[in-house]
């Protein structure tokens, strides 16, 4: 006696299964396109965003960069000497990092201003008096031909530095922040040997 299959229900095939609404109707599948430009949109605005922050940014710090330098007139006695009114009309454009930038008016004669890319100072003057500190004795530095004496700031808490050239028929000082590196004083020494003669320093006798 054989054996007979038999299939549960009412034998109707119901057809495929899937989602189906609140009504009972199926629920229309959510396109790939759709949920791929869910995900970027919000990626590509945010991109743009960091984009245009980034650009007022650079913007902002290139207008710092570039901003006129108010320096305070000191006593220079050689100012209007022919050697620095030709050292500061030959002055290059860049010295190390720090790119050429005007005074603001009126400005003290002498005087030539630089900006670093942070914005911070580095200002040549010419036609100094000679500094009261620079003794015989005391330590030089030479750099690139030209010898340098570093006047310490009295104020411990003052992290610029001001080296003057004490070779040159002028005395040339330049301060420097502390993070200007080496590359203004040799830029500076280069336009003091091409412009101006070297002479033997002339330190004050001690006491």
């Amino acid at each position: 006696m054989g054996t007979t299959d038999t299939v549960s229900g009412d034998g109707h095939d119901t057809g495929p299964s899937g989602p189906r609404t609140s009504d009972g109707g199926s629920r229309p599948p959510v396109s790939t396109v759709v949920v791929v430009a869910a995900v970027l949109i919000p990626l590509v605005l945010l991109a743009v965003v960091l984009v245009l922050v980034r650009d007022v940014s650079d913007e902002a710090a290139e207008s710092a960069a570039n901003e006129p330098v108010t320096a305070v007139t000191i006593p220079a006695p050689g100012a209007g000497s022919e050697e620095c009114l030709s050292l500061v009309e030959s002055l290059p454009d860049a010295l190390g990092d720090a790119n050429r930038v005007a005074l603001v008016e009126p400005a003290p004669p002498g005087a030539a201003a630089y900006r670093m890319p942070d914005a911070e100072t580095v200002v040549v003057r010419c036609g100094l008096p000679a500094p009261p500190t620079f003794t015989v004795g005391v330590s030089l530095q030479e750099v690139n031909g030209v010898q340098w004496f570093n006047e310490a700031d009295p104020d411990p808490a003052v992290t610029s530095s001001t080296w003057v050239a004490v070779d040159r028929p002028q005395y040339v000082a330049v301060t420097l922040p502390a993070t200007a590196g080496t590359g203004p004083i040799q830029d500076l020494s280069d336009a003091l040997s091409a412009g101006l003669d070297a002479v033997e320093p002339r330190p004050a006798p001690i006491g």
